[in-house]
């Protein structure tokens, strides 16, 4: 099957970016809150708090009108904060139950910390089409052309993953299928929680080496979590996996890395997030992710230390010299899950 019309719910700096990206190939309609910025968006083709240094194509409509959009859908992308994700997802099986739904959604269900298709599953039925798209991927890169690749993955199917990852390229998008739908969201996550640790080092001066250490030590936990969820360790070194944490965790356009940043610099963590004016998943993806593993009985130092800096119980400092003072152990030595 072919996708042709392709809706995105939701106006932030990825959303618009998809849109200008899609449609190099596709019809692709872009869902705005209100009829306010959808009229301000169609005369500007700007989306000046977000996206502001880059023009949307006339050929990408504008609309407030869900309804009406996913009249003339083949496919939807749900591009809001996690936050807002299941009641556009309600919203959406309220108006069609046969639309395959896809998000981008780089976060965990809120409540119970497992991956946003549990949600998905329960709203829209085991029976539906629905998946997760991720990958190393910023906004304004995208948005600008820069040659992208990503991944996505579903529920239903290998042909049906490949059709939609088809249907999604072009000449500066390439998106690879993946059958991994729980990996491919664990990883789109957990890297947040690395990158606001990448932010915390730098913000401290510790540089490279540092970096290094925290980004190689951060793929064996993560090792450990995917592998608990039963998902691939394959999916972890791949695109949604080292591919994210590499973009995350090295530049500083990455919002969790900014907050870090900004915590090494002694900025209470209200004020680094009004600040930056941008929701940082991260946040509270460290607090489920440090939850969870607890529960589950897996040994997270990383996480950990992330979350007692977030949580003002350490300093940067007091947490590195933790971290650093940990028994010795064979560098492949992991608690097995279970």
């Amino acid at each position: 099957m072919t996708y042709r019309t392709v809706v995105i719910v939701g106006a932030g700096a990825w959303g618009t970016a998809m849109a200008i990206s899609l449609s190099a190939a596709l019809d692709v309609i872009l869902v705005v809150r209100s009829p306010e910025d959808a009229e301000e968006f169609r005369r500007t083709r700007m989306n000046p708090r977000y996206l502001p240094d880059c023009i949307i194509p006339e050929k990408v409509q504008i609309s407030a009108d869900l309804a009406g959009a996913m009249a003339k859908a083949d496919l939807l992308i749900i591009a809001t904060p996690v936050s807002a994700f299941e009641s556009v997802l309600k919203s959406v099986v309220g108006i069609r139950k046969d639309l395959p739904v896809i998000w981008g959604c780089k976060g965990i269900c809120p409540q119970t910390g497992e991956p946003l298709s549990t949600i998905a599953e329960k709203v829209m039925g085991a029976d539906a089409c629905f998946g997760a798209i991720s990958g190393p991927c910023f906004a304004a890169g995208l948005a600008s052309k820069h040659p992208t690749a990503v991944v996505v993955a579903t529920n239903s199917g290998r042909q049906t993953t490949l059709a939609i990852a088809k249907s999604l390229s072009n000449n500066y998008l390439r998106v690879y299928s993946n059958s991994d739908l729980t990996g491919v969201q664990i990883c789109g996550a957990i890297k947040n929680v690395y990158a606001i640790a990448a932010g915390v080092i730098d913000g401290c001066g510790w540089g490279e080496n540092t970096r290094a250490g925290m980004l190689t030590r951060a793929v064996a936990e993560a090792r450990v979590y995917i592998k608990r969820h039963d998902a691939k360790l394959s999916t972890l070194m791949g695109l949604a996996g080292f591919g994210d944490l590499y973009l995350s965790c090295g530049s500083r356009l990455s919002r969790n890395y900014q907050v870090g940043m900004a915590l090494a610099a002694g900025t209470p963590l209200a004020t680094a997030l009004e600040n930056l004016g941008h929701v940082a998943e991260g946040v509270n993806t460290t607090r489920l992710v440090h939850k969870r593993a607890s529960e589950l009985g897996l040994d997270m130092p990383i996480v950990t230390a992330v979350w007692q800096i977030l949580g003002g119980e350490r300093t940067p400092r007091e947490c590195v010299e933790a971290l650093m003072s940990r028994s010795i152990k064979h560098e492949k030595h992991y608690h097995p899950p279970g």
